[in-house]
């Protein structure tokens, strides 16, 4: 582990999930991201009134919830409406992300749910090319500070998250930094209480099983880094695709970084 972990702490919440800054990581030309502009999260169904209050402190001004709506009605972010902050959702059918769907179907050990986690990240970049177009296209106009989130804050989140560090500049071994402190700061024990509802279907799964669904694991980013490269030809190329020009990308550097 390197010294870059603690530049993306988890925010002081008593009900957060994994939702932490990601500001402080230095570039490779010398720069480094802001603190308080951006910031991943997971499910923020949980927030007490203090974690609220918190939250408004930090003047929010775009949420990004790239969750299906189905996961959105059993865990809504309903802070959000309270506090006055722009609330983004997009209705979707694919399945690519999404924990439980994982778990559909006979998944015989640990070795086939890690297969199908490694193919998923390929899937992301596709499947939810619209929710990345906009976290960009609000990043570009300054609608900052912004939020993005999913239930865990881990596979379509960590995508994102690595998409926005490294057009930004973020060595890639940082950027899988961030991404492994899921690892650290997401308690999955709190997400599968049987009592918050929603996450019963886990409750029989094998442990070992269910180990590689959970994990962030370097192997998924670097497969999605692969497929960025065999398939989109590469950063630039994938982010011109989802309509984030050279110029878009200089304004969100001169927002975001010192």
């Amino acid at each position: 582990m390197t010294a870059t972990l603690d530049l993306s702490p988890l925010l002081p919440l008593e009900g957060g999930f994994n939702l932490r800054d990601m500001g402080g990581y230095p570039t490779v030309d010398g720069r480094t991201v802001r603190r308080g502009l951006l910031y991943r999260s997971g499910v923020m169904s949980y927030l007490t009134e203090a974690d609220e209050r918190y939250l408004a402190s930090l003047s929010i001004a775009t949420v990004c919830d790239l969750r299906r709506g189905g996961e959105r009605k059993r865990h809504p972010s309903s802070w959000c409406e309270r506090a006055g902050v722009f609330y983004w959702t997009r209705d979707y059918t694919e399945s690519s992300g999404v924990l439980g769907e994982l778990l559909r179907g006979t998944l015989a050990d640990a070795a086939a749910v890690r297969a199908k986690m490694l193919h998923l990240y390929t899937e992301l970049l596709v499947d939810h090319a619209p929710s990345y177009r906009f976290l960009f296209e609000r990043l570009a106009g300054g609608q900052v500070p912004l939020l993005f989130n999913c239930s865990a804050g881990k596979d379509r989140t960590g995508v994102a998250a690595a998409l926005i560090l490294s057009m930004l500049g973020v060595p890639r071994e940082t950027v899988l930094d961030d991404y492994l402190l899921t690892n650290r700061f997401a308690d999955f024990s709190r997400l599968f209480d049987a009592s918050r509802g929603g996450y019963d279907q886990y409750e029989a799964v094998d442990p070992d099983v269910l180990r590689p669904l959970l994990a962030a694991d370097a192997d998924y980013l670097d497969a999605m880094y692969d497929s960025l490269d065999r398939d989109h030809g590469g950063l630039d190329a994938y982010l011109l695709t989802i309509g984030v020009d050279r110029e878009a990308q200089r304004i969100i550097r001169e927002r975001l970084l010192d």
